[in-house]
C-alpha cells in the first residue's frame, strides 16, 4: 500500500474567506499534499540502481524509504543490510539482519548473512556455525553459496580439513557465470590448504623434536 502524508490548509469560516480575499486579492489558500508515488519493492529497485552506480548514500535513503512504506519488507531489511555490510557498518547489517530474522526465520539467506557478520566481526563463530548449517537445510538450492560461507567458518573454528572439504564442494559447484564468486571462493579455499599445510608441518616438526629428546 501507498503511503500518504498530506498537510491541508482549510479555512472554513466565511468571514475568513473574504477577510482574505481582501488582503491577498484573488488568490486563495494553496492545498499541499505531500504523496510518495513509489511502493517499497520501487524503492528497493531504485536502490539497487543507485548501488550499482556506487551511489551508496543514495542507495541507503531508498532501502530505509522502502521500509518507511512497509517496516515488514524483509527484501528491504536484507538490502539494506546487505549494503551496511559492504561498507563496513556491521552494528548496523547486524541490526537489518535480526529484524529480518524475526519476521522470516527460515530465509536461508538471512541466516548466511548473518553467519558473515560474525566471520568479520570474529566473534560467535559457533553460532555461525549453527547459522549456516540451517541455512543449508532449508535452502539446498543455494547450497555452493552456503558451503563457501561454512569453508570460512570451519578455518576460523581451526578446522582445516573439513574447511576444504566444504569449499571445495563449493568451488566445484558454483554457477561459472559467477566469476566473482568463484574467484573468492577460491581464495578461500587456497587459504585453507595454506594453513592445513602448515598444520601438518608444525606437527612433523613438533615429531621430530621430540625423537630427537629422545
Amino acid at each position: 500500500m501507498k503511503h500518504q502524508r498530506s498537510v491541508i490548509r482549510q479555512w472554513t469560516p466565511m468571514l475568513c474567506i473574504a477577510s482574505a480575499l481582501l488582503l491577498f486579492g484573488c488568490s486563495l489558500p494553496k492545498i499541499i499534499v505531500l504523496h510518495d508515488p513509489l511502493t517499497a519493492e520501487e524503492h528497493d529497485n531504485l536502490g539497487r540502481i543507485y548501488e550499482s552506480q556506487g551511489k551508496f548514500d543514495l542507495a541507503l535513503e531508498q532501502y530505509r524509504e522502502a521500509l518507511r512504506q512497509d517496516k515488514k519488507h524483509v527484501p528491504s531489511l536484507l538490502l539494506l543490510g546487505d549494503l551496511l555490510y559492504q561498507t563496513n557498518d556491521y552494528a548496523g547489517a547486524e541490526a537489518a539482519y535480526l529484524k529480518a530474522l524475526k519476521l522470516d526465520p527460515k530465509n536461508g539467506d538471512v541466516l548466511n548473512n548473518m553467519a558473515w557478520i560474525y566471520i568479520r566481526t570474529e566473534r560467535k563463530l559457533d553460532k555461525a556455525k549453527e547459522l549456516i548449517s540451517e541455512a543449508l537445510t532449508l535452502n539446498p538450492a543455494h547450497r555452493p553459496y552456503y558451503l563457501d560461507t561454512l569453508g570460512v567458518v570451519l578455518l576460523k573454528l581451526g578446522n582445516s580439513a573439513e574447511a576444504i572439504m566444504a569449499l571445495q564442494e563449493a568451488v566445484d559447484t558454483l554457477p561459472k557465470d559467477r566469476q566473482d564468486l568463484l574467484t573468492e571462493a577460491q581464495e578461500h579455499l587456497a587459504d585453507a590448504r595454506k594453513t592445513a599445510g602448515g598444520e601438518i608441518k608444525y606437527r612433523e616438526g613438533a615429531q621430530r623434536q621430540k625423537e630427537l629428546q629422545k
